[in-house]
């Protein structure tokens, strides 16, 4: 982002400020995106989505197994459903601090912390006999979750205009490739004793039946750890990293700079010369929060992430109601071989399509082509509801509706994710970029673990109701909801779409080339967040 014409910023310098106030004028290189990095952050995504679903197939057994009750018990379901939905109670609270923790400590450190914690919560989770351990070992995996807007914010910083696509639609690959294997791994190790005896029967592997599953994902865990260790690099120089002394540095300046706005100096003398209305809007700049166009772009997200977690909740939900109940009586197989349907969706799309159409029609288009892709899918589920009846119909064409409607709203899914993650790093240039992708992932952790309940309740409340089409009518409210917060979001999708390339091309000279007297109208820049000259309005206070 390019700093306040010149002539404005030396406006603005006091002439009393010490050398010692001024900011450095240093450069710093940073890495840039190589095939070997992008492929360690793809694994820590990849680790992450793992973790989030690993204890899927077999919670539910263990659950009813440490209360020694069925699992048919209503009690288990309760309990089953406050373990699972903990790790994102823990990714609402504690996103943004490891967004702080980024941006105070470093990217990499971050990331590597996070990893760690991964590698040790999984092994207390899988040693737990009791709902006690497994709680606090949830809890402690949850704590450490915020490598997903760490290694976006660290993506953000290595990007240009040439690669930025192929990096941010390689992470909704690793993601995909994540759906595939945490279920394998929680379904199919769990219990070793049982399906090799000679192998794992009287070993720690038979007294901990939850274990197997749990260290096998450490062990990826500990590698990626390791790999991250000696291959990724530093993206946020020491003499940027936010700290009490440069807060302090950037209040004294925004005090000066207000002193200016006002028609005084610093001593409260009057001011012959006050300022233009670019100055002001600079001082304004410095003073408020985050730009409308990044909390427009983290409200487009949200709708993202809670409207497509509500879709597939109402998908698992209606399919597996009975036929006379308007569903189509799939069981948990069934389902989840519908699921990967969707999972190719996404694959084959970010692997063949993604990369293209974005290099013709641009981020903005691609965002709104996959929202109505995934909207036209997703509205289309009643039509699917003709062929429940699998006496009449037949299996073939009740599974090649749902399984179309799931691979199309994966693919419409798939073009507007990695869009938004490339939209909030855009968006949060020049600001605490740790800090801005943890607010953007604790906004949509949220979205996503409240709109699947809601719009279930209401799923419900029609299928009991005498209203045409029943509970169908929950997935469009859905789809209504979440499409009024993408039109309120589209003034800051366009803006951030339009800065593609106004962050690598600044259109003054580097501050590195400025003479020593600009020092103040740099810092100036720094307090202000970085936005260029004539930026949109800010919010917030």
């Amino acid at each position: 982002c390019a700093p306040p014409a010149r002539g404005a910023a030396d406006a603005m310098a006091p002439a009393d400020v010490p050398d010692s106030a001024r900011v450095p004028l240093a450069t710093h290189p940073r890495p840039r995106l190589t095939t070997k990095t992008l492929f360690v952050l793809g694994s820590m995504n990849m680790i992450d989505c793992i973790n989030a679903n690993l204890l899927t197939p077999y919670v539910v057994q263990m659950v009813s197994d440490f209360m020694h009750t069925s699992p048919k018990d209503p009690q288990v379901g309760h309990v089953v459903a406050i373990l699972v939905g903990l790790y994102s109670v823990c990714e609402v609270c504690f996103s943004v601090f490891w967004g702080a923790i980024a941006d105070r400590l470093g990217r990499k450190p971050a990331l590597l912390i996070g990893l760690a914690g991964s590698v040790i919560a999984p092994i207390m989770f899988g040693l737990g006999k009791s709902l006690t351990v497994v709680f606090v070992a949830r809890f402690l995996d949850g704590f450490f979750c915020g490598n997903v807007g760490v290694s976006r914010t660290y993506l953000g910083e290595i990007v240009d205009s040439s690669n930025e696509t192929q990096a941010f639609g390689f992470l909704a690959v690793c993601f995909s490739f994540g759906l595939f294997i945490g279920p394998i791994l929680g379904g199919q190790l769990v219990y070793p004793a049982s399906f090799a005896p000679s192998l794992f029967g009287g070993t720690i592997f038979d007294t901990y039946p939850y274990l197997l599953p749990n260290l096998t994902y450490a062990v990826f865990a500990l590698v990626a750890w390791v790999i991250g260790a000696i291959f990724l690099e530093e993206t946020l120089p020491e003499d940027q990293r936010r700290g009490c002394c440069r807060f302090r540095e950037r209040r004294v300046l925004q005090r000066q700079l207000s002193n200016s706005w006002t028609g005084t100096d610093p001593s409260g003398a009057p001011h012959s010369s006050p300022m233009s209305a670019e100055e002001r809007g600079t001082v304004e700049t410095a003073r408020r929060c985050y730009p409308r166009t990044l909390l427009q772009v983290i409200l487009a997200y949200c709708a993202l992430a809670g409207t497509t977690a509500a879709s597939t909740q109402l998908f698992v939900l209606i399919t597996s109601y009975p036929s006379s109940e308007g569903g189509f009586g799939f069981g948990p197989k069934q389902i989840g071989f519908l699921q990967n349907f969707a999972a190719v969706g996404l694959l084959l799309t970010q692997l063949f399509i993604y990369p293209r159409a974005c290099k013709r029609f641009g981020f903005y288009r691609i965002f709104m082509l996959g929202w109505a892709i995934f909207v036209v899918s997703c509205a289309m589920f009643p039509v699917c509801g003709i062929f429940a009846d699998a006496e009449r119909y037949g299996e073939v064409p009740r599974f090649a509706a749902l399984g179309i409607s799931q691979f199309f709203s994966a693919m419409g899914a798939g073009f507007c994710f990695p869009t938004a993650f490339a939209f909030i790093n855009r968006a949060s240039s020049g600001l605490d970029k740790g800090v801005a992708n943890g607010w953007a992932n604790s906004c949509g952790a949220m979205c996503r673990g409240l709109w699947p309940p809601i719009f279930a309740w209401l799923l419900g409340i029609l299928a009991r109701s005498d209203i045409p089409d029943g509970g169908y009518n929950a997935v469009h409210i859905n789809l209504i909801v979440g499409t009024v917060a993408i039109v309120a979001a589209m003034p800051g999708l366009r803006a951030a779409d339009r800065m593609a390339t106004n962050a690598r091309k600044p259109s003054v000279p580097p501050r590195a080339a400025a003479p020593a007297s600009s020092g103040v109208a740099d810092a100036a820049t720094d307090a202000a967040g970085g936005l260029r000259a004539g930026a949109e309005p800010l919010v917030g206070g």
